[in-house]
């Protein structure tokens, strides 16, 4: 019963996102990066937004960090991709 409910849970959460935090912090997880980049305010869930930086990050549009199995993201990399995707 205790794994169906958390069945359950993860299904909602891959469909809904977290409150936006009011400061992000220097390492971000990807629901949090994705939310710095404003996907959340794009249309698109948070699944969909971690499948489009991982094509950003597999093609070498975003650098991320790697470490105890999971993926990281620094805000300073994140601002990066931004300056280079902001036209002049």
């Amino acid at each position: 019963m205790r794994t169906m409910a958390l069945q359950n849970n993860s299904n909602s959460n891959e469909k809904t996102w977290p409150a936006r935090p009011k400061n992000f912090p220097d390492l971000m997880t990807p629901t949090e990066a994705a939310m710095f980049l404003r996907l959340d305010q794009t249309g698109h869930t948070p699944k969909s937004a971690k499948r489009t930086l991982n094509y950003w990050r597999d093609n070498g549009f975003l650098n991320a960090t790697k470490y105890a199995r999971r993926v990281w993201f620094l805000k300073q990399e994140l601002e990066k991709f931004l300056h280079k995707k902001t036209e002049s």
